[in-house]
């Protein structure tokens, strides 16, 4: 199981969040789909803009002064004002938290956006997907962060990847060996390190018998004899 050797803060929800959403385009474009920067560049554009009339506007006053170009500063302020409530609109009204914007092979396009809930450690992502013909497919996927992080901060990329190719159907069908169907289970994120000799040993005949080990746990075999352990009496 591929495992990020850098780690992060798992009492960070942004930075779980924002080491997730790079996750996605490195995954979807190692499928072969191409990424739209349409989004992200109109943004920097708008940015930048802002940022060119305040340096425009230092350098007359700094040069020519303050009374002779203040008709000018009037509408640059007024211009750095709209081109900020612009972007606050392209923000929140047209990305809308988008992460991922782009086609495969077939020109099928997909869209994936994400968000959280504050104190809640859950990654809920939106992928649309607009099939040939036009035909749109909205799904939701919400699952835990400790899903794909470890305890110590670890990205594993396995059970990231197996939720998305087993949630999005397009990017199942870029990716088969990813999609987990059934009963089978997603791959788990587990701390090899921090397991006693017994809990592996335990692990590893579970997973050669197909038995889940939360199962075997949970069944009356658990405890020795297949009996419950009666408490002593007085």
């Amino acid at each position: 199981m591929a495992v990020s050797t850098e780690k992060i803060s798992v009492h960070s929800m942004a930075d779980l969040k924002n080491t997730s959403d790079d996750a996605i385009p490195a995954y979807l474009n190692s499928l072969k789909f191409t990424q739209s920067h349409t989004l992200s560049d109109t943004r920097l554009a708008i940015g930048y803009s802002a940022f060119v009339i305040c340096a425009a506007t230092f350098y007359w006053d700094y040069k020519l002064g303050f009374e002779s170009t203040k008709h000018y500063t009037t509408i640059a302020v007024a211009l750095y004002a709209l081109l900020n409530g612009i972007l606050t609109f392209w923000i929140w009204g047209v990305e809308k938290g988008s992460v991922y914007v782009g086609t495969n092979k077939t020109g099928e396009r997909i869209e994936v956006s994400s968000k959280t809930e504050k104190y809640t450690p859950i990654y809920n992502l939106s992928v649309t997907t607009v099939r040939k013909g036009g035909k749109r497919e909205t799904v939701s996927i919400k699952k835990p962060f400790n899903a794909w992080f470890d305890k110590a901060g670890h990205f594993v990329a396995l059970p990231f990847q197996q939720m998305l190719a087993s949630g999005v159907k397009v990017v199942g069908e870029a990716d088969p060996t990813k999609v987990v169907e059934g009963k089978k289970k997603v791959a788990k994120v587990e701390d090899g390190e921090s397991k006693s000799m017994d809990e592996k040993w335990a692990s590893l005949l579970a997973e050669s018998s197909g038995v889940s080990l939360d199962d075997v746990a949970a069944s009356p075999a658990a405890t020795p004899g297949g009996r419950k352990k009666r408490g002593k009496k007085a």
